[in-house]
C-alpha cells in the first residue's frame, strides 16, 4: 500500500498531501510574507495556486513576487478569487452556499487532473451561530477537498475570531500556523470522530460487541490473506510463464483458466476485507468527491473474470465521459457495483447470460444489471437487504453484501430497484445523485 504523500508547504516545510492548515495570523508583513512563500512554493511545484483573498492584500503579496516571477508565469498558476464574493462577506454566513463556491472553483482543476494548493482568508458579518457555521463549514470543507489531495491554508484575523471560535476550529483542523512557527493541533479530532452521534450504553455496548466480532473476523481474514497471496502470486506468475510458451490453444486456455481463477480468489479476498473494514471502520464512510468511470471500468474488468470461470456469459457497456463526479467513497461504490454484479453471476445458471449497462442520465449515475438466473419472488424481494438472508442456501455467501449494499447506498443518497420474477430474471438499478458544475 502507497504511504501518505507529502507536499511542501514552503521552501521549509513540509506536510502530508492534503493536510488542511488553519493559520492566525497578526502581523500583517508576517502574513504576506507566508502567503508569498505559499504562492512561490505552488509555482515551483508547478501546482494550481487557488488564492481567496481581497483585491487590496493580493497587490501586496503580488508585488512581492513579480520580483521573482514574471507576469505571464503568475497569471498562468494563480487563480485569484475577490474574499468579499466567495465569502459573501456582505450577507450571513452560510456555509452550503460557500461549499458551493468552493466546488464551482475546484472542479475545474479536479476534472482536468491538475494538482492544486488552496489559500483561503476567511471572512464573515457578524450573525447569529458564527461559531457553529464556521466550524461546519470547516469540517465539511476538510472532507470534501481530502480525498483530492490538495493542501489548504485556511487562514483568520488572530484578533477578530473570538476564543470560542478558535477552540472549535482546532478541532477541524490537523495542523495550527501563526506568524512564526506550524504545529500540529492538540485539539485536532480525528475525520472519523466528526459529527458522529453516540446512541444510549445499552445500544452501544450491543454495538461494541458486533463491532469487536467484526474486527476479529477482520484480523483473520488479514493474517489468511497474507498466507494465501504469496503463493497465488507465485502460481499466477508460472502459468503466465508457460502459457507464453505453449503451442497448443487448448493447454493456453487451462493456463488461462488458472490466471483467473487466481485473480478472482485475489479479488474475493479483498472483497472480504472491504466488506468487513465498512463494517467496523467509520473513516470509510466519508464521502469525498471521486470520479466513477475509472471505478466502474475497473470492476467490471473483474465481473468479467468472475463470469468467464462460471461459465456465464457478462456483456456491460458504460456510457460514461469520465468527466462525471459524485459524492460517495472508491471502496464503497465499487462494493456497491461489485456486489450487484457478483450476485447476479452467482444466481445464473450455466450458460446463462449477464449484462451491466452504466449511463449518465441529467444528474444521475444508473448503473442497472440483469440477469437471467432463478428470480425472486415479490416476499423475497421485500427482505432482500436485510442483514444475513439469503435466498437461496443452495448458493454460497453469508447474507452481508446486499445488506451493505443497501446501507452505502441509503449514505451516497442513491436509490435501488429491484424488479424479478421466479425464473425470470432479475433486474436491479442503482441510480447516484452527481454534482453538476
Amino acid at each position: 500500500m502507497m504511504g501518505i504523500r507529502s507536499i511542501s508547504l514552503t521552501s521549509t516545510l513540509t506536510v502530508p498531501a492534503g493536510a488542511h492548515i488553519l493559520y492566525f495570523h497578526s502581523d500583517q508583513e508576517s502574513y504576506v510574507n507566508n502567503a508569498a512563500s505559499f504562492i512561490r512554493k505552488g509555482i515551483e511545484l508547478e501546482q494550481v495556486v487557488i488564492f481567496i483573498e481581497t483585491a487590496a492584500n493580493y497587490e501586496k503579496i503580488r508585488s512581492r513576487l513579480v520580483r521573482e516571477w514574471n507576469e505571464r508565469l503568475l497569471n498562468a498558476y494563480v487563480h485569484h478569487i475577490d474574499r468579499d464574493e466567495f465569502y459573501r462577506t456582505y450577507e450571513d454566513f452560510e456555509y452550503d452556499r460557500v461549499l458551493d463556491n468552493l466546488d464551482d472553483i475546484v472542479m475545474p482543476h479536479f476534472l482536468r487532473h491538475q494538482d492544486v494548493r488552496l489559500w483561503g482568508h476567511v471572512d464573515w458579518k457578524d450573525g447569529r451561530d458564527i461559531v457553529g457555521k464556521l466550524h461546519e463549514y470547516e469540517c465539511k470543507a476538510d472532507l470534501a477537498l481530502d480525498e483530492l489531495g490538495y493542501l489548504t491554508v485556511c487562514a483568520y484575523d488572530a484578533m477578530k475570531v473570538p476564543a470560542a471560535i478558535q477552540n472549535e476550529l482546532l478541532k477541524s483542523h490537523e495542523y495550527l500556523m501563526t506568524d512564526e512557527s506550524l504545529v500540529h493541533s492538540s485539539l485536532y479530532r480525528h475525520k472519523r470522530n466528526a459529527g458522529m452521534i453516540f446512541p444510549t450504553l445499552s445500544a452501544q455496548v450491543e454495538l461494541e460487541t458486533e463491532m469487536d466480532l467484526y474486527r476479529q473476523k477482520l484480523d483473520f481474514v488479514h493474517v489468511v490473506s497474507h498466507e494465501v497471496r504469496n503463493p497465488l502470486t507465485v502460481i499466477k506468475a508460472y502459468a503466465r510463464l508457460v502459457g507464453d510458451r505453449a503451442t497448443e490453444a487448448r493447454d493456453r486456455e487451462r493456463l488461462q483458466a488458472i490466471v483467473d481463477y487466481v485473480d478472482l480468489i485475489d479479488n474475493e479476498i479483498s472483497h472480504i476485507i472491504n466488506t468487513e473494514e465498512m463494517l467496523s471502520t467509520e473513516t470509510l464512510w466519508h464521502r469525498r468527491l471521486i470520479s466513477p468511470a475509472p471505478l466502474v471500468r475497473e470492476t467490471i474488468g473483474m465481473m468479467e473474470i468472475k463470469a468467464r470461470t462460471q461459465n456465464v456469459g457478462f456483456a456491460s457497456v458504460v456510457e460514461l465521459t469520465g468527466n462525471e463526479t459524485m459524492l460517495a467513497n472508491a471502496i464503497g461504490f465499487k462494493l456497491i457495483v461489485s456486489n450487484l454484479a457478483s450476485n447476479a453471476i452467482k444466481y445464473s445458471d450455466e450458460g446463462g447470460k449477464v449484462e451491466c449497462l452504466v449511463r449518465r442520465d441529467k444528474d444521475r449515475l444508473v448503473v442497472c444489471v440483469r440477469d437471467e438466473g432463478v428470480g425472486m419472488t415479490e416476499e423475497q424481494v421485500s427482505r432482500l437487504f436485510r442483514k444475513y438472508e439469503k435466498m437461496n442456501d443452495e448458493r454460497g455467501g453469508q447474507g452481508i453484501g446486499l445488506f451493505m449494499v443497501k446501507k452505502l447506498a441509503d449514505h451516497f443518497e442513491a436509490e435501488i430497484e429491484v424488479v424479478s420474477e421466479p425464473g425470470a430474471g432479475t433486474t436491479v438499478t442503482a441510480s447516484f445523485p452527481l454534482r453538476s458544475y
